[in-house]
């Protein structure tokens, strides 16, 4: 079980407050949650727009595609995995990234 941060949800403030005040409303997930940055391999300046994919290796070898995304602009990427995707006889869990043709090589 993971709980994940959405969006921040602002109150109008009182008569007597001079501030407002937000609530991050997080969600439930029954799922994996995978987060991480995409950065270059020299200079480690992160790389927008990169695709990352999830997928479970299985005892023969093979690999099973379960998720993608693209990175942010700040590299930053955040996936859900929904665990009932990786079968039993799953022995890993790889996480690939590759980035577009205008960005530097990973």
């Amino acid at each position: 079980m993971a709980w994940v941060s959405g969006a921040i949800e602002f109150e109008n403030p009182s008569e007597n407050q001079e501030y407002f005040e937000g609530n991050i409303v997080l969600t439930k997930v029954d799922a994996l949650v995978l987060q991480g940055f995409v950065t270059e391999s020299e200079g480690k300046k992160p790389v927008p727009g990169a695709l990352v994919m999830v997928y479970a290796r299985v005892n023969d070898g093979k690999e099973e595609p379960l998720c993608q995304t693209f990175s942010s602009r700040d590299g930053h990427y955040l996936l859900h995995i929904d665990k009932t995707k990786i079968s039993g006889d799953s022995t890993a869990i790889i996480i690939r990234a590759s980035a577009n043709e205008h960005s530097s090589s990973i």
